[in-house]
């Protein structure tokens, strides 16, 4: 099913209808109930199984055509978006490209966006470590590293993987890829950001 051309998702026990985009039951006898939301990661198998070698994979048949990369042909078209203290935020994949580790100051807390080009996984994490807020600056593919203490980190996972604060973790946060059009239709009031914010 399908709301504003984006998918409605039912649950088995109630029978109430989903948005995937809002996380909130549109109809049924949960209307108006929210959803947990959790990180999740839009990547290719490739770059997946290279950062989580031991992965195993459930085979499903497939009811859809293939997400390659082909799929992102147009990068102005997609955004990599999330709601954060009630404010929702988006920004283009066009524009991850040219600036693939993003540094935000938002309204109370500070986050880094990073984009990986070849498998085109987005992440949010939180910016604060240690109660300190660290800037980061892309390093080679798949690294970048703060400005502070000059530690490098994964950029897909958040892992500090060489110097001083080396083991520690960025929190990752919720965000997910979208057309640009659909998440601006769900959320008229977002947005958009970019390197000078």
């Amino acid at each position: 099913m399908l709301w504003n051309r984006s998918l409605i998702m039912i649950d088995e026990e109630t029978k109430s209808l989903w948005s995937h985009l809002l996380g909130e039951a549109l109809k049924g006898p949960l209307k108006g109930s929210e959803l947990e939301a959790l990180p999740a990661e839009m990547v290719t198998w490739e770059a997946w199984k290279r950062e989580h070698p031991q992965t195993t994979v459930l085979n499903i048949s497939r009811t859809s055509r293939n997400y390659v990369k082909d799929f992102y042909r147009n990068p102005s078209r997609f955004v990599f978006a999330w709601v954060k203290d009630a404010q929702p935020y988006a920004a283009g994949f066009d524009m991850l490209l040219k600036n693939p580790v993003l540094n935000l100051k938002l309204e109370k807390s500070p986050v880094v966006v990073t984009f990986d080009k070849e498998s085109t996984a987005a992440h949010l994490f939180s910016s604060e470590v240690d109660d300190r807020s660290l800037m980061f600056v892309a390093d080679k593919q798949g690294r970048m590293h703060d400005m502070q203490t000059g530690t490098t980190w994964n950029s897909n996972t958040g892992v500090a993987v060489e110097g001083k604060l080396k083991g520690k973790t960025l929190k990752q946060l919720v965000g997910i890829v979208s057309y640009a059009n659909t998440w601006k239709k769900f959320h008229p009031n977002s947005k958009t950001v970019g390197p000078s914010e």
